[in-house]
């Protein structure tokens, strides 16, 4: 039975120091993302009150790799011709 709380309760403790990890700021995620060769996105929110909207916050989103837009830059294959119509019998 004490066991078990000790499993419990070093359960609890990681869980709870796993939320914890550091967030990259987003000069650190701008400059990761830059030595992989990929775009970062950044996003922007801003806090909407009664009083009014308040200051823009930017965050890092995801970075990007340039390969994505490699499969939008070729042209999608054309369909392919039709069977020609075979002619209809004369009567």
């Amino acid at each position: 039975m004490v066991r078990r709380g000790l499993v419990l309760m070093a359960l609890l403790g990681t869980s709870v120091l796993a939320g914890c990890e550091h967030q990259m700021t987003l000069e650190e995620a701008r400059a990761a993302c830059t030595k992989q060769g990929g775009f970062l996105v950044v996003i922007h929110t801003a806090k909407v009150t009664l009083s009014g909207v308040g200051p823009e916050i930017d965050s890092p989103g995801d970075c990007i790799s340039p390969g994505k837009f490699d499969n939008a830059s070729k042209p999608a294959a054309a369909p392919a011709a039709p069977a020609p119509a075979k002619p209809a019998p004369a009567n």
